[in-house]
């Protein structure tokens, strides 16, 4: 008797194992491909779409190339966000460099300016003037003839359940000797969506 209640048990359960089952999502995708979550909100196409197109820009422009032997310098400092989305800025900032540190390769200097990598510059300078480590030659650190910053800004309307976001995240890079803005960019996109509680 005990082994029949079991089995009607197990058996009235079935359906519900089946559907949790069905309800699983796990696959992998392109990171260029729009994903089944939806969203007004910035996706891993624009970042990667944003990094190729400021990356190519600033080389087409020509302003890295330097005409003398000593390499131009530049650094990536803050992505200042405007909008009322939480933003991973540091995500938009490194795919810049790689793609930039791809394309360009030793034509450049690409100094790192970030709170780790100076605490980390100052910690070794410290420890070979100490004579804790050794070092061929003792370098003053490199100045930069460039950095890169940029926003994003987004204009946002709404109505009833639907919602529009439209998106400006520009780029400029300024010479650190004039103060001269030497190149701007801008990438823009626009989405419509219902409203949800997940992305807003």
């Amino acid at each position: 008797m005990g082994y029949t209640k079991h089995l009607t048990l197990c058996l009235a359960l079935l359906p519900f194992l089946t559907v949790s089952c069905k309800g699983t999502v796990d696959r992998r995708i392109d990171p260029d491909e729009p994903d089944a979550v939806g969203g007004a909100v910035l996706d891993s196409q624009d970042i990667r779409a944003m990094a190729d197109k400021m990356s190519r820009d600033i080389i087409a422009s020509g302003i890295l190339k330097s005409a003398t032997p000593e390499r131009t310098s530049f650094y990536i400092t803050g992505l200042r966000n405007d909008t009322s989305d939480t933003i991973d800025r540091e995500i938009v900032l490194t795919k810049i460099r790689t793609e930039l540190a791809k394309n360009l390769g030793r034509q450049v200097k690409i100094l790192d300016r970030s709170k780790e990598g100076m605490e980390e510059i100052q910690r070794e300078r410290a420890a070979k003037r100490a004579g804790a480590v050794t070092s061929g030659e003792l370098k003053g650190l490199a100045g930069s003839d460039y950095v890169l910053k940029g926003t994003i800004k987004e204009r946002m309307k709404q109505a009833g359940k639907l919602k529009s976001v439209y998106y400006l995240v520009t780029f400029e890079l300024t010479d650190l000797e004039s103060g001269e803005l030497s190149w701007t960019n801008d990438y823009e996109v626009k989405f419509e969506s219902e409203k949800s509680v997940i992305t807003r």
